[in-house]
């Protein structure tokens, strides 16, 4: 008797740790995709991270050059100028010479 009390203690406990074993399961089958959400999410962030930045990289690469356009350009405005008041000078000169070779 004692011993049949005893094996029915045994097997009432055994399936209360199947039981117990079949929620850590279930547990842990949960956190394992929680973690490997946390993952896929995180690798997804960090590759939009890396996104900006490069698209920034590039920002800043064209903004230089667009910089360098502009102050080529002036340049090139600045030298033009120069020109035209040379030639102006030149026209000056021989409208001049005109003149006194008419006078």
């Amino acid at each position: 008797m004692m011993l049949k009390n005893s094996l029915a203690q045994t097997e009432a406990e055994s399936q209360r740790m199947d039981t117990e074993k079949a929620n850590v399961d279930e547990k842990m089958t949960i956190l394992e995709k929680s973690i490997m959400q946390l993952h896929t999410k995180t690798k997804d962030i960090r590759d939009d991270i890396i996104n900006h930045a490069s698209q920034q990289k590039t920002i800043e690469k064209s903004s230089a050059n667009l910089l360098k356009q502009t102050k080529q350009a002036y340049e090139n405005i600045s030298k033009k100028e120069v020109e035209i008041e040379d030639i102006s000078n030149e026209i000056s000169r021989v409208k001049i010479d005109n003149l006194n070779t008419q006078s």
